[in-house]
């Protein structure tokens, strides 16, 4: 069993680059629908729920540390690869995609408020709470608990709900992008996909072409330019008024992301070894995500997980008809359903899985699901109250 911070970076750090590694050498067929980063995702919750570390305070800060500081730093670095005016040309439909997710999501809680408040007994407001969760994120969910005097004795089991539910919707959403030519088909959005990936072509083409020739010095100048962003973008998060709900944690990715955008129309856009430093980034972020994840948690809050399941089948079932509706790809309407889900620190995660165009497009959706969140949850309590 490991109990210490350097085990665990050691196991975590290994055990990724092993599957990466064997993926690569081995490429099975499974991996057009599991990539290897599900793989590892699937493992790493296996691994912890039958004890291969345990989370100490000393793991607790190893991770904390890496997850706080790494998801930054990838999304300036990603941030960095973006053309922003051609991305910028698509904002009409992407915020249509972003506040369809966010009706769906409401819907669901609605209609999942019905069928289980005489099984759980929710009083609205709880159930609000978590709505603000799904729209915004964690800050979202407190000020709703706070405003509307949540007791705290009834949370345990829907914070529970809320992780499972989160852990599982990444898994879906990055298992789900092999089906996308065939969504965008029936949705008829080839031309909006086209349009996203004709951006990140050259970029790609690029970073490719730049990483043959990159050397340690570069990998350090990367890691030197990331981590000095995400320090003085920090600070200066730190000292930003509060406005509203969009606290420290939220400026943080709002001005590391405007950076980065900023900086990429400079000549650091085209530094080398871009793409190899945030990929390294993604990978063990994504790995860490699921080191507290105990699947035997599951048959506790059975009944509060399948609550909020029926919310997210609810969302994903009226997105279908949407994207027909407007035309969008699947890969947009999945950035928008974690940009409400996961907020401004997960979104950029999943958005890179699919393409690294998405990327910017997710922070922008992730910290407007942090402003309306709040609004959206207070106003969903008040309807549940009425029913």
């Amino acid at each position: 069993m490991i109990t210490s911070g350097i085990g665990f970076l050691a196991f975590i750090v290994f055990f990724t680059a092993i599957v990466l590694w064997l993926a690569k050498k081995y490429p099975l067929k499974m991996y057009k629908v599991f990539p290897p980063i599900l793989v590892i995702y699937v493992l790493t919750m296996l691994f912890f729920t039958f004890g291969v570390w345990t989370m100490t305070d000393e793991i607790k800060a190893v991770k904390n540390a890496l997850v706080n500081n790494m998801v930054p730093a990838m999304v300036f670095l990603m941030c960095l690869n973006c053309n922003v005016k051609k991305i910028f040309k698509l904002g009409p439909k992407l915020l249509i995609g972003f506040f369809a997710a966010t009706l769906t999501i409401c819907i669901g809680f609605v209609v999942s408020y019905l069928i289980f408040k005489g099984v759980l007994d929710y009083p609205a407001a709880a159930f609000g709470a978590v709505c603000a969760s799904w729209v915004g994120g964690i800050q979202n969910f407190l000020a709703v608990k706070q405003a509307l005097n949540v007791p705290d004795e009834i949370m345990s089991n829907i914070v529970l709900m809320i992780n499972i539910n989160y852990a599982f919707w990444i898994m879906i959403l990055v298992a789900m992008s092999p089906l996308a030519g065939r969504f965008n088909k029936f949705t008829k959005s080839e031309k909006t996909v086209e349009e996203i990936h004709e951006i990140s072509k050259k970029l790609d083409g690029e970073a490719a072409e730049a990483d043959k020739t990159t050397d340690y010095l570069d990998v350090m100048l990367i890691l030197g330019i990331a981590l000095v962003a995400v320090a003085v973008c920090r600070q200066i998060a730190n000292i930003m008024p509060v406005v509203a709900f969009i606290n420290a944690s939220v400026w943080e990715y709002v001005i590391i992301s405007i950076v980065g955008l900023a900086l990429a129309m400079t000549k650091l856009g085209n530094l080398r070894g871009n793409a190899m430093v945030s990929n390294i980034m993604l990978t063990l972020v994504m790995t860490l995500l699921a080191t507290e994840i105990n699947i035997f948690q599951i048959a506790d809050a059975v009944v509060y997980i399948l609550a909020g399941a029926l919310v997210l089948v609810i969302h994903a079932a009226l997105m279908v008809p949407l994207a027909k509706l407007f035309k969008l790809d699947l890969h947009t309407c999945g950035v928008a359903s974690i940009a409400n889900v996961g907020g401004p620190s997960s979104a950029p995660i999943v958005a890179a899985t699919y393409h690294q165009s998405y990327v910017s497009i997710s922070v922008i959706m992730g910290t407007l699901g942090c402003i309306v969140g709040t609004f959206v949850g207070l106003i969903v309590a008040q309807i549940l109250a009425v029913l």
